[in-house]
């Protein structure tokens, strides 16, 4: 028969992997435990109601009272850390939604049907607009392009341009072209 100092030297590595898995489970419950008793003590926080003045919402007060801007009751919106809590959000209950005349519908692809007037103003793409500066002294003699936003194709002339200087350096190009061939 084995004596017991002799058996734990023999079993060492099995025995402290489960020493080792005691350990891990012994310290996951405790911290479990900790995150368990954190999230009732958020959702107890949670539960606290709102209250907000009918005319001003921009009043909030975790009891109930007057408008300090007007006086009027304060009225519950709901709990904190609801959807209810979106100051930009439209909340309206089913006989509201009926006064208003509020019909929804779901979202899906379809046709159409009637027509839809809008007011609106178009402008021309600022990435797609170029500006041309002129690198002589002229002026604008013929537009060729009859409307603002017309299609223009590459290569197309735009404008008849009168520049003396250009009409000078011209005059100079023809005279030295006919001076050489003399």
């Amino acid at each position: 028969m084995m004596r017991l100092p002799d058996l734990i030297l023999r079993y060492r590595v099995p025995l402290l992997v489960i020493g080792a898995l005691a350990m891990g489970l012994l310290l996951g419950r405790v911290l479990f435990r900790q995150v368990g008793h954190e999230a009732q003590h958020q959702l107890s926080h949670e539960q606290v109601t709102v209250w907000t003045c009918s005319m001003h919402p921009q009043i909030r007060m975790n009891e109930p009272g007057k408008c300090p801007i007007c006086g009027m009751d304060l009225i519950p919106v709901g709990s904190q850390g609801s959807a209810e809590m979106d100051p930009t959000a439209v909340h309206l209950g089913e006989e509201a939604m009926a006064l208003a005349n509020v019909r929804t519908m779901q979202v899906g692809a379809g046709s159409v049907e009637g027509s839809l007037r809008l007011t609106g103003r178009v402008q021309a793409d600022e990435r797609r607009v170029y500006a041309q500066s002129a690198h002589v002294a002229g002026r604008v003699e013929e537009l060729l392009v009859d409307f603002t936003g017309e299609r223009v194709a590459i290569g197309r002339p735009l404008a008849v341009l009168y520049a003396p200087e250009l009409v000078t350096a011209e005059e100079e190009l023809l005279q030295a072209h006919r001076t050489r061939d003399a």
